[in-house]
């Protein structure tokens, strides 16, 4: 099998920029967004866009691991938070306020699958539980709140914030659902 050679720096600039576009039209508009005028935004033709990301769902997926990576860092800094139910709080108050700047984003939650295939765990889904787990048995959310759970209330929130109802507001009623009694 033959190694993926690293892109000339050309190819990169281009690369990024189309990802800049394209994580900029998403968090405006969604899925809906169309692959030209991403190319526009982007200042590269439709052939450079489509060298790069040969279908629309390749360029969703390279956004969904962005966005995957961005929301790790996120659980590092709530697992980093010492009081569990903080940490717990952290994860959904900053969650809930970058959804409310990308519909992409929500778009996102709400597509993934809740649970990755056996032997398919990200890193993601391996800090989540961590934070989940913490809260857990710390005793300050309930105890049938599982990572996939959690998940599937995110996915709520997304939805709630795409109907508009404000992100803080929507933060707190999961985070009040969430919490032990």
């Amino acid at each position: 099998m033959e190694a993926e050679r690293p892109l000339r720096s050309d190819a990169r600039r281009n690369r990024d920029r189309i990802l800049d576009a394209a994580r900029q039209s998403f968090a405006e508009e969604g899925s809906g967004v169309q692959m030209e005028p991403i190319a526009r935004r982007a200042g590269v033709g439709v052939g450079t866009l489509y060298r790069n990301f040969p279908t629309k769902q390749a360029l969703v997926a390279a956004l969904v691991q962005e966005w995957a990576t961005e929301r790790a860092a996120n659980l590092d800094r709530a697992l980093a938070v010492p009081d569990p139910w903080e940490a717990v709080a952290d994860n959904v108050r900053s969650t809930a306020e970058a959804m409310s700047r990308d519909a992409g984003l929500r778009e996102a939650f709400r597509d993934l699958p809740p649970k990755p295939a056996a032997g398919d765990e990200s890193i993601f889904e391996r800090k989540l539980a961590e934070l989940i787990d913490r809260a857990r048995h710390s005793g300050v959310i309930r105890a049938e709140v599982t990572a996939e759970a959690y998940h599937g209330f995110m996915v709520g929130l997304s939805a709630a914030i795409s109907a508009g109802t404000d992100w803080r507001l929507a933060a707190e009623v999961l985070l009040n659902g969430v919490a032990a009694r």
